[in-house]
């Protein structure tokens, strides 16, 4: 019995670098928020979740042209109250608390009440996704060269990284990602600064930053990546992000643009639709957790050349 469960953690573990990652999320559901979400004079090209309280203003939700839904069914889900002063939603909204209308804002298909997203579970499922992809063993250290931090992601399906937040400032380049593959990046603090630099090798729908320990976030300049910060409220920046971005609070003008993790592309509904790969890889992750933490090399700093 105990060398059958050695086995199982052996295949896991593999398996678990074999890729492709996944958030679990629709590829429709661009920004999840599941505390509040306080913004203006801005957009996010794909749908939009918020669990807690909704202030919107000057801004447009799934829509790439102004003149048409980007995704068909509802574009904005609110958990808590929904303000909504200026601008447009496509495909309609659905409200859990109150909704005063505006005639200076515009929900095209019109305001439902109703919950329609499982908040309370999917945070649960992502924190324990976040753990996993944050035991996951390194592949390579990420080595700075003369302020440019390298990741060598040549030769694997899912390259795996651990900086810490200071790290993240520095002008990033990914060397050697091949089309189709993965590059997951942990960052570890709690206050990540993004700043505005360089960002080389940057593939849409190919790159996570994991942060599973993160407060507060700042973005800046224009990112090629999927967002997993849980805990982290994301604070006024400018720009844009390229992928799929989960936190907890969003009150940022950066521009969220609808560039989906690969393996739950072209779903129909924002709520949250498991395929049989991206669970199985959830459960391998718990599973190889363990052994993945004992064999991380030592240090989470990047080495310096």
């Amino acid at each position: 019995m105990r060398r059958l469960a050695l086995t199982i953690t052996l295949l896991a573990a593999n398996a678990a670098h074999a890729g492709p990652i996944s958030l679990g999320l629709d590829g429709s559901l661009n920004l999840l928020a599941f505390g509040n979400m306080n913004v203006g004079s801005s957009d996010v090209e794909g749908r939009v979740a918020v669990g807690g309280n909704a202030s919107i203003g000057s801004y447009s939700i799934n829509t790439k042209t102004g003149a048409g839904a980007l995704y068909g069914g509802t574009g904005l889900t609110v958990g808590g109250n929904l303000s909504f002063s200026s601008g447009s939603v496509w495909g309609g909204a659905i409200v859990g608390g109150s909704y005063t209308p505006s005639q200076s804002g515009t929900v095209m298909g019109g305001v439902l009440s109703g919950q329609g997203f499982a908040f309370a579970s999917e945070q649960q499922r992502l924190a324990t996704l976040s753990s996993t992809l944050d035991a996951l063993t390194n592949t390579g250290t990420a080595v700075d060269q003369w302020g440019t931090l390298h990741f060598n992601a040549a030769g694997q399906t899912l390259a795996v990284f651990d900086i810490q937040a200071a790290d993240a400032a520095k002008n990033l380049q990914i060397d050697g990602l091949a089309d189709g593959a993965q590059i997951l990046i942990n960052i570890h603090g709690t206050s990540v600064d993004f700043g505005n630099h360089g960002y080389t090798g940057f593939n849409k729908g190919q790159v996570l930053f994991n942060l599973p320990e993160a407060k507060s976030v700042l973005l800046n300049g224009g990112i090629n990546a999927s967002l997993l910060a849980l805990n982290a409220s994301v604070g006024q920046g400018w720009g844009q992000i390229n992928g799929q971005v989960v936190v907890k609070d969003w009150n940022s003008s950066v521009q969220v643009n609808d560039a989906p993790m690969p393996a739950l592309q072209n779903q129909a509904q924002v709520q949250h639709v498991p395929e049989p790969a991206s669970l199985a890889l959830a459960g391998l992750g718990l599973v190889a957790a363990a052994l993945a933490r004992r064999r991380r090399p030592p240090s989470r700093n990047c080495s310096t050349t």
